[in-house]
């Protein structure tokens, strides 16, 4: 083979490769919920491909020339779930651990998708993933807001506390998020759950609980049994006023009968129709005092029965 047929039979191979390289490395997708930008190579074919690293502006999902040697690095913007067990020694060496449910996702403005780009590596298909965001930024700022709040209690302390350090961790941990990281996540809900302690901690929670339980009951009662007692002397102290009212009601009675004598004999004129009534229905003997008036030294006069007859009352029945 003459020299020029090789040289042409080399540019056709060449063209072939050239065109095979194109056709496959021409555009790439961006896929939903993804940002990403151009990411220049370096190594044999930097010459043709253009400029390396990154550049060019942030791409949201689509379809994007590549050229033949670049390709796109991108961010999942998803909004992801996760939930993790973390541990930590309180003051006096005991461990406490706790379950972290997170709901967060990548912050997806302009320049932070640039600093991700920037920091992380990549975890799969030139994509970084929501669990990378989570090693790389929001682990540690858990681990960093739990050891600020737990490591300065004693265990007995921390089970005390535990509502109180479970708010203050959250609170520490969002201001981290906020502050420092303000460019790589966005977080939406954190919760802590399923705060564990060792085995004879819970047991002394239990025990605890039961002594508080029994104690409870105890006071209960105690505050029946005086509530009780209170109410019967409040009773007796009703009691003996109303018994003094009944007392002074008949002392002025009596007064006011010794003044008016005359009122007995009036009072009793005044009921005998109806005693003889009710007497000649019955078939009784009504004894009837002739004079109700007792003078002052003088002696009763004596009763005699008389017969359940006035005027107006029928027979007696035999």
């Amino acid at each position: 083979m003459s020299l020029g047929a090789t040289l042409h039979f080399a540019a056709k191979v060449l063209a072939l490769c050239c065109a095979s390289l194109l056709a496959g490395c021409a555009t790439y997708d961006i896929p939903q919920a993804h940002k990403g930008r151009l990411f220049g190579r370096t190594g044999f074919w930097t010459f043709y491909s253009g400029k390396t690293g990154f550049n060019g502006p942030v791409l949201g999902p689509g379809s994007y020339y590549a050229g033949v040697y670049n390709d796109y690095r991108t961010v999942d913007c998803s909004t992801t779930t996760m939930q993790t067990p973390l541990d930590t020694l309180t003051r006096d060496g005991v461990h406490f651990g706790f379950t972290v449910v997170l709901r967060f996702s990548a912050d997806c403005s302009e320049r932070a998708i640039e600093r991700l780009l920037g920091t992380l590596t990549p975890d799969r298909n030139g994509a970084i993933t929501p669990a990378k965001i989570f090693q790389t930024y929001i682990q540690p700022a858990i681990g960093e807001a739990a050891r600020e709040y737990v490591s300065p209690l004693r265990a007995n302390e921390l089970n005390e506390r535990q509502a109180q350090v479970t708010a203050g961790i959250r609170r520490r941990f969002l201001e981290i998020m906020k502050t420092r990281e303000r460019l790589s996540v966005v977080i939406y809900e954190m919760n802590l759950v399923e705060l564990t302690f060792p085995k004879e901690m819970d047991a002394a929670n239990l025990d605890r609980a039961v002594q508080a339980l029994l104690r409870d009951k105890a006071i209960a009662e105690r505050e029946r049994v005086t509530a009780e007692i209170e109410t019967m002397r409040m009773r007796r102290e009703l009691a003996e006023r109303e018994a003094e009212v009944s007392a002074a009601r008949i002392q002025k009675v009596g007064e006011v009968l010794r003044k008016y004598p005359e009122y007995l004999q009036f009072d009793l004129q005044q009921k005998l129709p109806e005693i003889y009534r009710e007497a000649g229905q019955r078939g009784n003997l009504i004894i009837a005092a002739p004079n109700a008036v007792v003078s002052p030294g003088a002696a009763a006069p004596s009763a005699s029965p008389q017969p359940a007859s006035p005027p107006s009352a029928s027979p007696p029945r035999r």
